[in-house]
């Protein structure tokens, strides 16, 4: 296949600080980390952030990680995607995903937000940030979402949920149209009549 052709699933840009994604579930958290490890060592205010879903809660890097980072209150933030899917199986069936924010481990401050809600994400997130800066430590942040449609390309029927849930967060929670409601309510921005978001069932 022509290079141009190729499909980059693993993006990475060391340049501006994105260490790059990798295809081990949780694996993102030893790679922070370890930035996070050379952030203090360096002496700057660098802080590492890692994003993985609510499955790397089975894996043992994750805590490996976390144990390291509390230990040497590292700067480093583990933001947990909580799409309340781990591939087929509901977050219900699975007690030690159904609620990772209540829990925090290591000694290690934890916080649940709505992760569909654009301004309290960036909100908590700021705060974090300037905790770990602060030197106060990691924290570890459940962002509390959903996955509108398979988890692949061929998990199209999606037996394990109902369409009515499927269309009840596509309107009800759309973070989009959540943040484009307040905007325009604040008249901090206008709706045209051709631009009306919507999504495709």
């Amino acid at each position: 296949m022509p290079r141009q052709g190729r499909l980059q699933l693993h993006i990475a840009d060391p340049e501006t600080g994105n260490l790059g994604a990798n295809a081990i579930v949780g694996g993102s958290a030893g790679i922070a980390t370890g930035a996070a490890l050379s952030a203090k060592m360096r002496g700057t205010d660098q802080v590492a952030v890692c994003f993985f879903g609510d499955g790397a809660l089975g894996q043992g890097l994750l805590y490996e990680a976390m144990n390291m980072a509390a230990l040497w209150k590292l700067p480093v933030i583990y933001v947990c995607e909580n799409n309340l899917y781990g591939e087929y199986t509901p977050v219900q069936r699975d007690d030690r995903r159904r609620d990772p924010g209540a829990r925090p481990a290591f000694g290690i401050h934890a916080e649940s937000v709505d992760g569909q809600d654009v301004q309290a994400v960036h909100a908590t997130m700021k705060r974090l940030v300037e905790r770990a800066r602060r030197g106060e430590g990691p924290a570890f942040l459940e962002c509390k979402t959903y996955r509108y449609y398979g988890h692949h390309v061929g998990d199209v029927n999606r037996e394990y949920r109902t369409r009515e849930e499927e269309r009840e967060w596509m309107t009800e929670h759309d973070p989009l149209l959540t943040l484009a409601g307040r905007l325009t309510g604040q008249r901090l921005a206008e709706q045209r009549a051709s631009s009306s978001a919507s999504r495709p069932t």
